[in-house]
Formats: structure tokens, C-alpha cells, sequence
């Protein structure tokens, strides 16, 4: 056991030797301040349920629906076909959408944000790229479809997605994480590095469909390990997820291990605020978690992870 994961152990044992005069909580707080400073929040994770529909084996992606109360959106790595599945809490199908207009080829994460006449909109990432070696990226945004939670719907298709081909401006690269700004609808790819270098770029606006166009490098983002090398550290520095708060006002970016969370001031752009120091969020330890969305209100992160039956998690957020 490498030493820096010791001293966490025995600082977290320290915590519950103490909890008998103190609030668990707080005292495990005090511990994780010690080793990692004041910008890490302690594990609170609940798990809500486990998804029941063995179709989900690699819920790679998961986004809170804007019109449709209660309802998560995810959908698989590849593998599958261009379906989206609709969610409840308790980790129930309500229906599976077939995307019209589009094809799966490494779907890796949903975002949801304006469409072009305002009304909610998803977007999906089609941005995976293991062998760097894809010429066909791609942005999907279709309507977002509405759903009802008194009955089951085994099986609809979507509006016709529109299909935003791109590329980057220096090399290919590997992606997870796709974020959509609720208000103004920018859309931001944060890359995938297991030397936890993630670049973030933004695709060029106005959107327009089925035209290839270059993306626009922002900064880049520097993830590192308390496990120093080797495969667990590569997993801590990995992004495969992110979202944006419905409000703006906050934005999450998670690894294998870790969230990280980020304050947006008004006015402020995705790239100064990416500047500043995030707070660390432990996230509960699962086979591979990738997804990750803001709750509806904001007070809470929801995460799933590949492999079947999926967890689903809440993680409530202290500001």
C-alpha cells in the first residue's frame, strides 16, 4: 500500500476513535482536511437504487431531465444502438427512445441545454475515441422527448437529431466529457488523459448541422493522484464525466474516483472559472464510474456506473 493512501487510513481511523465525542460527519471531515486541505468534501453518497433494465450495461452517461419532473436520461458506451433510456429514482425504465437520424459508434456522455427554439434539448456526445484514430466525431441534439411516469413506454423514437461533426485543431484525441451551458448553449469536450492532462475545447457557435467544423482550445485542466503512478492513479486522473448546473452557477467534472467542482460567478466564462481552485468530491467506489449529472435542484450529484445492474448514487453537496 503506497504511503499516502496509509496516511488517509489512519487519519479516517483516528475519526471514528473520536466519533464517540463528535459528530461522525464533521470528524471524518477533519480527517480528509488534514490530508488533502480544505477543498475536498467528505463521501456522503446514498445509494438510491440499481438499474433494473439489463439493456443498461455500460451507463456511461446521465443527465436530469428539464421537462419531465424525476426523470434521469443515460444511455450506453458502445456497443448498442442509438437509444436513450428514460429513468426514475428507483432505478426503473420508463421508456427507451430510439435516436432517429443518428448512429452509436462510442456514445460517451448527454448534456442538456437550449435547442434552437429554446425548448430543452439533448445533446449527445459521440466522442470516444480509444485508438485516437475516428474521423467521424460527432454532437447529436434532438428535442427532448417527453415522458410519462404513470406508464411504461417499451419503445418510441425521437424528433430527427441534428448531427454536429467535428474535429479537433492539433491532434486526436480521447473524450468522455461533454458539457452544455444551459443559458447560452455552448458546448465545451473536456479529453481523456491518463497522465491527467485533460484538455478543454469548445465547439464554435452558431451550431450548424452536418457542416465538420474545427474546435476552439480553452485551457487545460491538471487532475493528479494521491497513489502517485500506476493504474489506480491513472483511474484518478481520467475524466469521464461532467455537467453544468441548471442555473449556471456551478460545474462538475469527475474521474474514475473523483469529482470536481467548480464555481461559475455571473458573467464569468467556462474558461476563468476552470482557473480557479475546484472543490474535491469523493464519489462512492464502484466497477467503473463514468456518468455523473447535477440533481434537477442542484443540491445533490447523481452517478452510475458501468457494468449491469448499475448503481445509481446521490451525492448530496455542502456549499
Amino acid at each position: 500500500m503506497k504511503r499516502p493512501a496509509l496516511t488517509l487510513i489512519i487519519l479516517l481511523m483516528s475519526a471514528l476513535a473520536t466519533s464517540a465525542q463528535r459528530d461522525l460527519k464533521k470528524a471524518t471531515q477533519q480527517a480528509i482536511d488534514a490530508f488533502f486541505g480544505s477543498g475536498a468534501q467528505a463521501p456522503a453518497a446514498r445509494l438510491l437504487a440499481t438499474l433494473s433494465d439489463r439493456r443498461i450495461t455500460e451507463s456511461s452517461g446521465l443527465v436530469a431531465s428539464r421537462r419531465n419532473p424525476g426523470v434521469l436520461w443515460t444511455h450506453n458506451d458502445s456497443g448498442d444502438g442509438p437509444y436513450l433510456f428514460a429513468i426514475d429514482r428507483k432505478g426503473r425504465t420508463l421508456a427507451r427512445f430510439r435516436v432517429t437520424g443518428a448512429t452509436s459508434v462510442d456514445w460517451e456522455d448527454i448534456a442538456i441545454g437550449p435547442g434552437s427554439d429554446g425548448a430543452p434539448a439533448l445533446y449527445i456526445g459521440d466522442i470516444g475515441d480509444n485508438g485516437r484514430s475516428r474521423s467521424d466525431l460527432a454532437i447529436y441534439r434532438v428535442r427532448e422527448p417527453a415522458v410519462s411516469q404513470g406508464r411504461t413506454l417499451a419503445e418510441a423514437q425521437t424528433t430527427s437529431a441534428e448531427r454536429f461533426p467535428f474535429r479537433y485543431p492539433d491532434r486526436a484525441h480521447d473524450a468522455e466529457t461533454l458539457l452544455v451551458h444551459p443559458q447560452t448553449g455552448e458546448i465545451f469536450i473536456v479529453t481523456k488523459s491518463s497522465d491527467g492532462r485533460s484538455q478543454v475545447f469548445a465547439y464554435p457557435l452558431p451550431l450548424q448541422a452536418d457542416r465538420q467544423v474545427t474546435l476552439q482550445a480553452v485551457t487545460t485542466l491538471t487532475f493528479t493522484s494521491m497513489l502517485g503512478s500506476g493504474r489506480l492513479a491513472e483511474a484518478e486522473r481520467m475524466t469521464t464525466g461532467g455537467d453544468i448546473a441548471s442555473d449556471g452557477r456551478h460545474v462538475v467534472i469527475r474521474t474514475y474516483a473523483h469529482a470536481y467542482e467548480w464555481r461559475i460567478t455571473p458573467g464569468q466564462s467556462l474558461a476563468d472559472a476552470l482557473k480557479s481552485t475546484p472543490t474535491r468530491i469523493f464519489l462512492p467506489l464502484t466497477r467503473q464510474g463514468e456518468a455523473i449529472c447535477y440533481r434537477a435542484d442542484n443540491r445533490a450529484l447523481l452517478t452510475t456506473s458501468e457494468g449491469a445492474p448499475a448503481p445509481l448514487h446521490e451525492i448530496p453537496l455542502s456549499r
